[in-house]
């Protein structure tokens, strides 16, 4: 008996490791849960004071008033502390292969629409870098697809936002009251609906179902009109289209020598709503009712929705154009 135990103990002892603090070392602590004393959970890190014997030690813990107690060796584990990650690094004098200014295109405006091939050519220094004869096929390309870089959104024929809803009860909502800056909220809430008038993307009309727009305010941001479909989308059956994973994208772009990145000009505003969406995405204000004619931000199958719709428009050209959401990359070797 005596010599079968003396085995059994030299083989659950084969890969035992002796284990030894010093004073000073940081360690975690595999303490019970306060909701539940059953579980436990490594908490920390704390400090070793001093060790008592071969199997104790005093621990201070940093985040209970630096108290001390005494734990067994069995309840610690050393804490390493996460390195700071560099994901660039040079050293000595980079040299770039391409003298002078790095070329620079203007940002687009919002408005007007019409664009300036003159004040194009002058911000970006398109003389010094391509021949006049480079610039004037620049400016018969531009000219040609007038259309497609607009700054107003377009309208697709291919698809028309619906919904369906998992309760026939009226979802009414009454406009938000403004606050202290009552005079500067209304006048950037009348702003913004006059613009989507103008473009079409709303109209005036009365509707059972109402939505309250807000103004949703971000740092370092001027504040933006939003309209708050959180009781309209509690009773729209939700649909899913797998988005894709961006990081997975970023990948297959990067290691292409040639990139391209479009931006589309309200790409939710570029799809129609059917005309029972219309009546259903209505939204209120403190002077009035306006229908929605395009896909509004804030549905909860929108961004499903236009993913849905982007897969399809570029389906077979996987291999050099990936799209999210309303951005599109185009990348090539050559």
């Amino acid at each position: 008996m005596t010599e079968a135990q003396v085995k059994r103990k030299v083989w659950y002892d084969k890969n035992a490791v002796r284990r030894k603090f010093q004073v000073g070392d940081q360690v975690l602590v595999l303490a019970p849960l306060k909701p539940n004393k059953l579980a436990v959970q490594w908490t920390g890190p704390g400090v070793t004071e001093s060790q008592l014997s071969d199997t104790n030690y005093i621990v201070k813990m940093t985040n209970k008033n630096d108290k001390t107690q005494i734990y067994h060796i069995n309840l610690l584990k050393p804490y390493h502390q996460c390195l700071e990650s560099v994901n660039l690094l040079f050293s000595g004098k980079h040299e770039s292969l391409e003298s002078g200014p790095e070329l620079e295109l203007p940002y687009p405006i919002s408005d007007p629409n019409i664009y300036d091939f003159e004040e194009i050519v002058r911000d970006s220094a398109l003389s010094e870098r391509l021949y006049p004869t480079q610039i004037a096929e620049l400016r018969k390309l531009l000219g040609a697809h007038q259309k497609v870089f607009s700054n107003e959104p377009g309208k697709t024929h291919l698809v028309e936002h619906d919904i369906e809803l998992i309760s026939d009860q009226p979802i009414r909502s009454k406009p938000y009251r403004t606050s202290q800056r009552y005079h500067i909220e209304t006048e950037i809430l009348k702003s913004e609906i006059k613009r989507m008038l103008d473009l079409k993307i709303i109209e005036i009309g009365q509707s059972d179902y109402t939505s309250p727009m807000i103004l949703v305010e971000t740092p370092g941001k001027d504040p933006r009109p939003c309209i708050d479909y959180r009781r309209l989308n509690s009773v729209i059956r939700t649909e899913y289209f797998p988005l894709s994973n961006i990081e997975e994208r970023v990948e297959r772009v990067a290691v292409a020598k040639f990139i391209m990145v479009i931006d589309l000009a309200k790409g939710y505003w570029q799809i129609p709503l059917s005309k029972r969406v219309q009546r259903l995405a209505a939204f209120v204000t403190c002077f009035g009712t306006y229908i929605p004619l395009r896909m509004p931000f804030g549905l909860v199958n929108a961004p499903y929705f236009f993913s849905k719709l982007m897969a399809g428009v570029l389906k077979n050209c996987e291999d050099y154009a990936v799209p999210y959401l309303d951005d599109i990359a185009i990348y090539s070797d050559n």
